[in-house]
């Protein structure tokens, strides 16, 4: 729009003679430099920030030829109005221009790791960064004492910055052990740490606040000279139209435009006063002067803890669309239309809430893998975590199922039920699962062996759902896979003429049709061989003699398995690129496995005083 309107004015002739014009150019200048939290609106904007800067160039010299061109035809008042505010147009937009040099790959690079390595020995907590430097941050900086918690954040964000450009890098031993700010921390705390912590990191890759906190004398001179332009412009505007008659409709834009600019500083100042950053590195000391922005900070603090992380979680059920699909009365135009299936992908997505048992569930699983892991090196954690063929997540329910009833199953056998996790088959083995979990749920919860509150049912259904919603609507977050292929596979199967409109129908006909002709129908499809391994399934629970409860706690197990596989193998690119959507629990996920040592990304640095190239580790 502010590109549509240079052009148009930059092509009017002196016949214009609308005397506003002049005062009104610079405005487009001030909106070009975006609203306080918004620089970036992906992580390539970053990357193209040189395109910016011409872009930048081409406009401001647009705007200067407009104001040389048409001052004659204004009067010297408005001409003269004109000046600050084009000034502070600038000043604005160039400063959108610096935030997004400052967030690409190249320049933040360069400040993680800037520290010389022949400095004097100091304590490091990872590479590039010594225990000195974090330290410094928060000296002096007031005593409000809920502002820790933000602090131990503020610091882990730069601890981890490094990971978002997955570069590789090493922490000390005794960062590492202490499982960094995360040690004796609940399931509810950690999840609000990492929430936190991703809110610098969005900040960092999206907004101006990492450049505006950086400096704040210059920031705060740029923010006053620029809020002060406009008042006095308003000032001045306002007596310069009781001395000339003006149309009404252009005066009226013009205070609009004034009004409007004013609003956005004001409005961008108190976010500024409360945000996470002014309470962590701006002094708050209790004097008289800063009692009352101390019991605001402290207020917010507050609401801040009271926060449960990330709040919601995707869901997508796959069984559920293909059923509603079949009442339908026009599911082959639909499909045919919608050639991406985005009426599947986002008009049957739903958000519920990330319930607390399932918080705990995902941090109690993470911790026992990091005790199982402690003592691995770089290379055994890569096994576990990325191997292809994942023999540490085979042989861990091998064992478990041979001690459990002294059960024997062949490597065949054994892969018929249970996922495989190499990056070739993984989408689908989500596929596969997905279906088979969700008719054991509906097969379970139709006769009466599970109720409405049994937590780990519940659990398992969730991450199946959301697993299914990141296949679907997220691939990118995951190995790549014929995702697309594989979906449309499974919807034709379902439109077989067997299987019911109706769910509870469609799952029985579906189980019994599998279990009748499971040596026939075994591979002929992603949905029905997704129903055999919940027939089998459903059969291993009676052999081994499994209650309710340890069947579903084996199934979510799995499920988490899946994710974390999934969360090590993403890449923290992507997950940076998601958080402008709002965050995904996949990256919450992914983050807390970082902070327990859990990434491959991530080297333990066994020398303290060591300050070695971080590309070793």
């Amino acid at each position: 729009m502010a590109t549509l309107v240079l052009t148009t004015l930059l092509r009017g002739d002196l016949k214009l003679k609308n005397e506003f014009v002049v005062f009104w150019t610079p405005f487009i200048l001030w909106h070009l430099g975006s609203p306080h939290n918004i620089t970036a609106y992906s992580l390539e904007d970053n990357g193209l920030w040189l395109r910016h800067f011409f872009g930048f160039v081409f406009q401001v010299g647009e705007a200067f030829y407009i104001y040389a061109k048409f001052r004659s035809t204004s009067n010297f008042e408005l001409n003269a109005m004109a000046i600050p505010i084009f000034v502070a147009g600038v000043i604005k937009y160039g400063e959108r221009i610096w935030a997004l040099r400052c967030a690409s790959d190249k320049q933040l690079v360069n400040s993680f790791f800037s520290t010389p390595v022949n400095r004097i020995k100091e304590k490091k907590v990872r590479t590039g960064l010594s225990k000195k430097t974090i330290d410094g941050i928060f000296k002096n900086k007031g005593v409000v004492p809920e502002v820790d918690f933000l602090r131990q954040a503020y610091a882990s964000y730069n601890v981890f910055q490094p990971l978002f450009t997955d570069i590789p890098f090493r922490l000390s031993r005794e960062f590492h052990d202490n499982m960094v700010f995360m040690k004796s921390k609940s399931a509810e705390d950690a999840f609000k740490f990492v929430d936190v912590e991703l809110g610098f990191v969005y900040d960092l890759f999206f907004t101006k606040n990492p450049i505006q906190y950086r400096n704040l004398k210059v920031s705060a001179a740029l923010r006053g000279f620029c809020f002060g332009s406009t008042i006095c412009s308003l000032i001045a505007f306002t007596a310069v139209v009781g001395r000339h008659k003006y149309s009404t409709i252009d005066v009226g834009v013009t205070y609009l435009l004034l009004v409007g600019a004013i609003s956005l500083d004001v409005y961008s100042f108190f976010m500024h006063a409360i945000s996470t950053w002014a309470m962590i590195l701006l002094p708050i000391p209790r004097k008289k002067v800063h009692k009352m922005y101390a019991r605001v900070v402290a207020s917010r603090l507050k609401s801040i803890k009271a926060k449960s992380g990330i709040k919601l979680m995707a869901q997508h059920n796959l069984v559920k669309y293909c059923v509603v699909a079949k009442t339908s009365s026009f599911p082959g135009a639909m499909r045919l239309l919608d050639t991406g299936n985005l009426l599947q992908k986002y008009g049957y997505t739903k958000w519920i809430p990330v319930d607390p048992d399932l918080k705990k569930f995902i941090y109690d699983h993470l911790k026992k893998k990091r005790e199982r892991c402690r003592d691995f090196t770089m290379d055994e954690l890569e096994m576990s975590l990325n191997e292809k063929e994942d023999r540490v997540f085979k042989q861990k329910y091998k064992e478990m199922l041979a001690m459990d009833a002294k059960l024997e199953m062949s490597d065949d056998e054994f892969q018929s039920i249970f996922p495989k996790m190499d990056r070739t088959y993984f989408v689908r083995s989500i596929f596969l699962w997905h279906i088979a979990t969700d008719l054991m749920f509906y097969d379970d919860r139709d006769n009466h062996r599970i109720g409405a509150t049994d937590s780990l049912c519940n659990v398992s259904k969730s991450l199946s759902d959301y697993m299914m919603y990141l296949t679907l609507v997220r691939p990118t977050m995951l190995c790549k896979g014929f995702s697309d292929v594989i979906n449309r596979e499974i919807y034709e199967e379902a439109q077989m003429e067997i299987f019911s409109k109706n769910r509870k129908q469609f799952t029985r006909r579906l189980l019994n049709f599998v279990d009748f002709h499971q040596s026939d129908f075994l591979k002929v499809g992603t949905l029905l061989e997704g129903a055999s391994i919940a027939v089998k399934l459903q059969k291993l629970a009676r052999v081994m003699r499994w209650d309710v409860d340890e069947k579903w706690e084996m199934i979510s197990e799995v499920w988490m398995e899946m994710m974390s596989h999934a969360a090590s193998r993403c890449s923290w690119t992507e997950h940076a690129q998601q958080l402008r959507h709002g965050g995904e629990l996949l990256t919450h996920v992914a983050l807390i496995m970082a902070h327990l040592g859990l990434s491959t990304k991530i080297g333990i640095d066994e020398d303290e005083d060591s300050d070695a190239p971080p590309f070793d580790a």
